[in-house]
């Protein structure tokens, strides 16, 4: 006789908060029952971005990562909370879940600035055709340590003096997204 084991589920309330938090940026976390006797088995940090044409949501549980893009739709609280108690139980994702295009809707560079500008810190190796070793830096900044400043580097040289990045997320993207495609333009032109 095989014993099966108890399903992990996210509480109703879980999934009724997912049903808002999917339509910010932010990171937020849930607790993970087990569905026989409702006690508390783990919690999973969910880390949300909302991108230019999609969502992207980083998922953490136990010592598993996981990602998901999908497309902006009524119903992602829903499609991210099986996609959550899928890599709860080990399970692969349903099927119709995710449709093949959601996962081109956030290219790797945009969904790594936002990933930036979310932990303001770090060295980011920007996934640029064409151009290797371009990295972000982000840091404390010395001037202000409530900020943090940013540069690029390409192949361990500097390539712009420290910035201050701005508070806001959305405008800390756009200026990141700007100043890299300003700096891979420069970069082909003179190649």
């Amino acid at each position: 006789m095989t014993t099966l084991l108890p399903l992990l589920r996210l509480s109703l309330a879980s999934r009724h908060e997912l049903a808002s938090q999917v339509t910010l940026s932010g990171t937020y976390h849930h607790n993970i029952h087990d569905s026989t006797t409702s006690a508390v088995r783990g919690t999973v940090r969910i880390a949300i971005e909302q991108c230019c044409d999609g969502l992207t949501a980083r998922v953490e549980l136990g010592d598993s990562v996981n990602s998901i893009t999908l497309a902006k739709r009524e119903d992602n609280g829903g499609r991210l909370a099986v996609f959550i108690e899928s890599v709860a139980n080990g399970v692969s994702l349903p099927a119709g879940i995710i449709e093949i295009e959601e996962y081109d809707l956030v290219s790797d560079l945009e969904g790594m600035l936002r990933d930036a500008v979310r932990e303001r810190r770090g060295t980011y190796y920007l996934p640029v055709d064409g151009v290797e070793e371009l990295a972000l830096l982000i840091r404390q900044s010395s001037a202000d340590p409530k900020r943090v400043a940013f540069r690029f580097e390409l192949e361990g040289v500097g390539l712009t003096l420290p910035a201050l990045m701005p508070s806001d997320r959305e405008v800390a993207y756009e200026l990141l997204n700007g100043c890299v495609a300003e700096l891979v333009a420069n970069y082909r032109t003179a190649a």
